[in-house]
């Protein structure tokens, strides 16, 4: 099993920092790699107070971790609509910093950098040629091999 790294091509402006220029991948990546999850780990930066609110709404947990605000949200049907449909911010990327999936403990799926930054672990080279096919041309994908945390 290795790990896939994927840098999708990112711009940055003054009120946010690095994110993707091109979410065409969004809605394939969420309908495809992220139905085996119960909840998703999200951290927001603490100043980020619309995003952070409207998590707020959806989540069971909410703690301060300094800076950041950690929301743990359960994927319910409701919500899993909800981020399919909703999670892209106007001025660019998602509305999130970082958005975590977990399996019996287990970092699986890591969106990070508003969704510029996406890590797959414990995938196989199989699954790591058919993750890839979702996203655009100028994406670039690294796969690690035995990769071990």
């Amino acid at each position: 099993m290795g790990q896939l790294v994927i840098q999708v091509e990112s711009m940055s402006l003054e009120e946010k920092t690095l994110f993707p220029i091109d979410l065409s991948f969004w809605e394939d990546l969420w309908d495809q790699y992220t139905t085996q999850y119960s909840e998703v780990v999200i951290h927001c930066w603490a100043e980020e107070e619309d995003a952070v609110n409207e998590l707020s709404e959806k989540s069971f947990e909410v703690m301060n971790e300094g800076l950041m605000k950690v929301i743990t949200v359960n994927l319910n049907d409701e919500n899993r609509l909800f981020f399919r449909n909703y999670s892209i911010d106007p001025v660019g990327g998602l509305k999130w910093f970082t958005m975590f999936f977990n399996a019996e403990g287990e970092e699986e799926l890591e969106i990070g950098h508003y969704g510029s930054e996406i890590i797959f672990s414990n995938v196989d080279e199989e699954k790591a040629e058919e993750v890839k096919g979702i996203f655009p041309i100028s994406t670039d994908m690294e796969y690690h091999d035995d990769f071990e945390e």
